[in-house]
């Protein structure tokens, strides 16, 4: 047997499974041995909430041209009709786009790899929140920026905190070229930045000139008031550059992302995704183009959210009665995630793996 050890680039040795991928290996392991399973894990969408008798009849009412259409090459950067369809709804959530700025993805992750790839550079300083989505870590580091970041608190990442950071970096002879943030019921932490901190990060960028990424899959997901508007809504300067997806208000199986930036750096993308995926799933175009047209997209969001509030509401109920008393967590106000500060003396791996084998994932 050969050594397959040697085989491997310098960017393949780096990948290797972590504490949640180990978690939802040994969650699936579970349910192949008919044990009954409750999934807490990776914000997965509630299974009876999928809309499946939409979808249903949109393929059923497909017309052979629509087949001929759906099982052939597509656009690199999506069908212009579903970016239209995606430019009136983003329209209704306060972000402005012409079609052509638009370009659809396979999830919102394709998103990230694609900016990363043409606007990262080994070097290049990124900022991100502390703590923050974990992919999108592994999808920057692909290129070997220099990670910084910035205190999140209740409101979301600190703007002080963050021009500290760019001031230190200024310090250094070095200078930021991304921000990347998940205003809107963060992940991990699901709070929500401020329309003032919004404003301040835009600021910041003018003053201190690096791009925004702005990853909005949890916004429309919110319990008590409406989403505020998106950085991307309150951009002048074409800096921010918005991603969301349907993974998590309609299907995650339906592969529908899409990314909002600036015409010219939408081409380059689209250059680049183009080395990956030359074209979008035909299927999901064409069952994503139905949806919004038949306004199930905007129906589905109410719909999921109230399913999403009673979840949070029984959850935090019953950590209210079963957690120990030196437990720490929030009161999420949206999206689907809820953060945990165990007592020191947990160790939270240990944790997880043990909760696995009674059947909580």
């Amino acid at each position: 047997m050969y050594d397959a050890e040697k085989f491997y680039s310098q960017l393949g040795k780096s990948y290797k499974p972590g504490i949640i991928t180990q978690v939802v290996l040994a969650a699936f392991d579970l349910k192949k041995q008919g044990k009954k399973l409750i999934s807490l894990t990776g914000g997965l969408y509630d299974p009876d909430s999928v809309p499946y008798e939409p979808v249903k009849e949109i393929l059923a009412e497909a017309s052979v041209e629509d087949w001929q259409e759906i099982l052939q090459y597509g656009n690199t950067y999506g069908s212009m009709e579903l970016r239209q369809e995606l430019s009136k709804f983003m329209a209704g959530h306060g972000i402005e786009a012409d079609p052509k700025e638009i370009m659809v993805t396979c999830g919102s992750q394709q998103a990230l790899d694609v900016i990363s790839r043409v606007f990262i550079d080994a070097g290049d300083v990124v900022i991100v929140g502390s703590p923050t989505y974990l992919q999108a870590l592994s999808a920057f580091r692909q290129f070997h920026p220099e990670i910084r970041t910035a205190a999140i608190d209740a409101d979301g990442m600190d703007p002080d905190a963050l021009e500290a950071e760019l001031n230190k970096l200024g310090s250094e002879g070095k200078a930021a070229k991304i921000l990347y943030m998940v205003p809107s019921f963060q992940n991990p932490t699901s709070t929500m930045l401020t329309v003032e901190r919004r404003k301040r990060v835009l600021e910041l960028a003018e003053e201190h000139d690096f791009l925004v990424v702005e990853d909005n899959p949890y916004g429309y997901i919110s319990f008590d008031q409406p989403m505020p508007t998106p950085i991307a809504g309150m951009d002048e300067s074409e800096r921010v550059m918005y991603t969301s997806t349907f993974s998590k208000i309609v299907s995650p199986g339906l592969r529908i992302g899409w990314l909002k930036a600036r015409e010219e750096f939408i081409i380059k993308m689209g250059e680049a995704k183009s080395n990956v995926s030359i074209c979008n799933d035909g299927l999901s175009t064409h069952v994503a183009t139905g949806l919004f047209k038949r306004g199930v997209v905007e129906a589905q969001i109410p719909k999921i959210t109230e399913v999403y509030r009673r979840k949070r509401d029984l959850m935090l109920e019953t950590m209210d009665i079963s957690f120990p008393d030196e437990a720490e967590w929030n009161d999420p106000k949206g999206g689907l995630f809820l953060w945990v500060k165990m007592p020191d003396h947990v160790n939270t791996t240990e944790m997880l793996m043990e909760a696995v084998k009674n059947g909580v994932a």
